[in-house]
């Protein structure tokens, strides 16, 4: 082959969006798995997102952190590294579900109506509230750096380490923004569930070769243990905003990386935000009195909402009027 046609070839597979996620090289301490590499932003992230070509990717924008930032998109405290926070503690819930916010960013008019969708949503499903800041004591930062998708995981009395960001424009689509809020309020990954085994495998053999290392694996698909986290009786959901693509950190989209084990029609995750089982979860989360036992009498809606295509609509769940404590 000579050098030319080596040329179109990669010209061709750049324009399909097929080599963009990891054409980067990482870092020695990277690959070594440093455990203070996830603690700051990339501009090489922010690069990634520069060729990222929604409706052409399979991935998730927020998946384009891989290699850089903990679990692809999740920014963590240097005293936390690697460590997951357990989301049943309730010292990283939002105070009375109210989260203040504070737009940073050079966003345009569009692009903060898009963030205030999904502002909306929480605000019309669940008892959680993003609020524009006045003068609380902590308070969000949302911002558009050149660092990609990025979130702190649930509250801090440190408001450094509370901050959203959202690189324009491949982060700003509804459902990335619910996602990374999501992670703003306490919750962590779909897939990395206790019981995730039971429901997807993941093909590491699929994986770009420099990202075939132990170190790698614990630091994006590792699973938390049953102590780490409560599931409050909800069930794996494949189309949780909270879910990646079959494709994070794939070579390319002939061998996806997560193949689901139940029948499950199409990719994973939710672009347009908050499904069902993210409401309940939610909801759970933040309202003790309300929703803690809350499944043991919608269960046939929960379980006929996966397996049967039972719509169960969002207002059953709307807390709306309703205490979270």
């Amino acid at each position: 082959m000579n050098s030319l046609s080596l040329i179109v070839i990669l010209v061709v597979l750049v324009g399909l969006g097929l080599t963009h996620d990891y054409r980067i090289p990482i870092s020695k301490k990277h690959r070594r798995g440093e455990r203070n590499f996830a603690t700051r932003p990339y501009a090489e992230v922010g690069r990634r997102h520069r060729t990222y070509k929604r409706g052409v990717n399979k991935t998730h924008p927020f998946e384009l952190g891989i290699g850089y930032y903990y679990q692809m998109d999740i920014m963590l405290k240097p005293e936390v590294a690697q460590n997951a926070i357990p989301n049943i503690y309730t010292n990283i819930r939002w105070p009375n579900a109210i989260v203040p916010y504070v737009i940073t960013g050079n966003f345009s008019a569009t692009e903060v109506s898009t963030i205030q969708q999904a502002m909306t949503q929480y605000a019309q499903t669940t008892c959680v509230r993003f609020v524009p800041y006045t003068n609380q004591a902590t308070f969000i930062t949302i911002d558009n750096s050149a660092s990609g998708c990025w979130s702190y995981v649930g509250h801090s009395t440190n408001n450094s380490y509370n901050h959203v960001n959202l690189q324009t424009p491949s982060c700003l689509t509804t459902g990335t923004v619910a996602h990374e809020l999501m992670h703003a309020i306490g919750f962590y990954h779909e897939f990395t569930r206790p019981d995730r085994d039971d429901w997807v495998t993941i093909d590491t053999g699929a994986l770009a070769t420099q990202y075939q290392t132990t170190a790698f694996y614990n630091a994006n698909f590792a699973k938390m243990a049953a102590t780490q986290v409560e599931l409050y009786g909800i069930p794996y959901y494949y189309g949780s905003v909270m879910h990646y693509s079959k494709w994070g950190g794939a070579v390319n989209y002939s061998r996806p990386v997560m193949n689901n084990i139940q029948p499950w029609t199409g990719d994973f995750g939710n672009k347009t935000g908050l499904s069902t089982p993210d409401i309940l979860a939610v909801n759970y989360m933040y309202s003790n009195h309300y929703y803690h036992n809350f499944a043991n009498h919608h269960n046939d809606c929960i379980y006929n909402y996966y397996y049967n295509n039972y719509n169960c609509q969002a207002n059953h769940y709307n807390s709306k009027g309703k205490s979270c404590s």
